[in-house]
């Protein structure tokens, strides 16, 4: 279901919010104690991209540039060269969770005043968009298929509350029994996660919201603004207890997939054993004859190893696959065949 990835590293002081940058290929993740905004690496080096953030929290990629809210303003930077290209005060109180939407509009809540801020980016202009969210808010996520942003709140028994886009109306669509809730981000299959400090850990409802929530992490310290990267199914967790930003893998299927990652024509299982050191088997069934790639992604979607790309009979097959020249961490495996691919995740732990 869900695989921790050993992925936390040292240089990081009271991270409070994680993004990621496609095209550069790297996390950036906003660092209370320096003020600033650190970038996390394919290869897992940490470095400093932008200094003089005070109190960075909330993040959020659009069309090249990084935006971060730093306490009653939102700043703008550019990724190619950390210029600065937005600097709008909102005279806000505190600045916390932050989204943005197609268009480029950002939705930042502001903890203290219990507002939730629209900024346009285009043209760098702002207004209120909720007065009174009653709540306290702090984590947003913009929820486009359903005309909605959703944000989490602090405090005990925190709910999870909608605005409709149609009309700026508040709803709660979840009264939970969690406390002091922190990040909510939705993966690519539409589930709803959210960091809740009171538990040390994630918790995963339906889009909906009609089933009861899941405890699906545990054991992070302080958890604050996750990210959910939805092209590599992982989930980011900046620890501020623990000054850790941590990875987790979903396990979620694809588009082309069931959740027993079979299509038509082939099947694809899960690996064994996993995790793993440094070799496991990967094992397929064609229902026939037909062209097979067979390849495995970092963390990050680079391929690392392409382990078959040939022609290949009806019937079971089984693949081993040495990482003895690999990192520890998540690792995605791909099978393609007939048009259509299914994929699983594995973790190498060294």
């Amino acid at each position: 279901m869900l695989f921790l990835a050993n992925s936390s590293f040292s240089q990081y002081g009271s991270p409070e919010s994680v993004t990621y940058d496609s095209t550069g290929k790297r996390y950036i993740i906003s660092n209370m104690s320096t003020n600033s905004l650190l970038q996390r690496n394919q290869d897992g080096t940490v470095t400093t991209f932008v200094t003089g953030t005070s109190s960075p929290h909330g993040l959020a990629v659009y069309n090249g540039n990084v935006y971060v809210a730093c306490g009653g303003t939102v700043r703008g930077y550019r990724l190619s060269d950390a210029t600065l290209i937005l600097n709008v005060n909102l005279g806000a109180s505190f600045l916390n969770g932050m989204d943005v939407d197609a268009n480029g509009i950002l939705y930042v809540s502001d903890f203290s005043a219990k507002k939730i801020y629209k900024v346009n980016t285009n043209t760098q202009t702002f207004w209120v968009y909720v007065a009174n969210t009653v709540s306290t808010p702090n984590g947003v996520c913009v929820d486009a298929p359903r005309n909605r942003v959703l944000f989490c709140n602090w405090g005990s028994n925190a709910p999870v509350k909608a605005i409709n886009l149609a009309d700026s109306s508040v709803t709660t669509v979840a009264t939970t029994s969690y406390s002091n809730c922190d990040g909510i981000k939705m993966d690519r299959n539409n589930n709803v996660y959210i960091s809740t400090w009171g538990s040390s850990g994630v918790i995963k409802y339906d889009v909906n919201f009609t089933g009861a929530p899941t405890l699906v992490i545990t054991g992070l310290s302080s958890p604050a603004d996750i990210f959910v990267n939805k092209k590599s199914d992982t989930l980011a967790s900046p620890n501020t207890g623990s000054n850790t930003v941590t990875f987790h893998f979903l396990n979620n299927p694809t588009g082309v997939e069931t959740g027993s990652a079979t299509v038509k024509d082939f099947q694809l299982y899960q690996n064994f054993p996993n995790p793993f050191n440094p070799s496991t088997s990967i094992s397929f069934n064609l229902a026939k004859q037909g062209f097979v790639n067979l390849s495995v992604y970092n963390i990050n979607g680079r391929l690392v190893k392409e382990l078959l790309d040939e022609k290949m009979n009806e019937g079971m097959h089984s693949i081993n696959f040495n990482a003895s020249d690999l990192a520890s961490g998540i690792y995605t495996y791909r099978l393609q065949a007939e048009g259509v691919s299914v994929s699983r995740n594995m973790v190498l732990v060294k």
